[in-house]
């Protein structure tokens, strides 16, 4: 069972890989242009009618206990940075 901090902790984390997803690795802040221009397209999309399920993929958040890193896949088994076994966050 996880912490509050550790959760947090991890929290931070994930923002900080989906903020460098979005602004292309760049390692840029959330409120960046590209992040902008990426977040109004999802929000048009999404309101373009449909729940968008078919479209995309369910995704999930994966965790190694042993470097800590975080991961989003459809599904992960081990890590990809030192190849232990991942957790599913729920």
């Amino acid at each position: 069972m996880t912490t509050i901090l550790q959760q947090l902790v991890m929290l931070d984390k994930i923002k900080k890989s989906v903020s460098d997803v979005l602004s292309g690795g760049k390692g840029q802040s959330d409120n960046g242009p590209e992040a902008s221009a990426v977040t109004n397209n999802r929000v048009q999309a999404s309101s373009t009618g449909g729940d968008g399920a078919a479209d995309e993929p369910e995704s999930n958040l994966y965790e190694c206990p042993s470097c800590d890193s975080v991961f989003v896949a459809i599904d992960k088994e081990t890590c990809s940075s030192c190849r232990t076994p991942v957790e599913q966050i729920e």
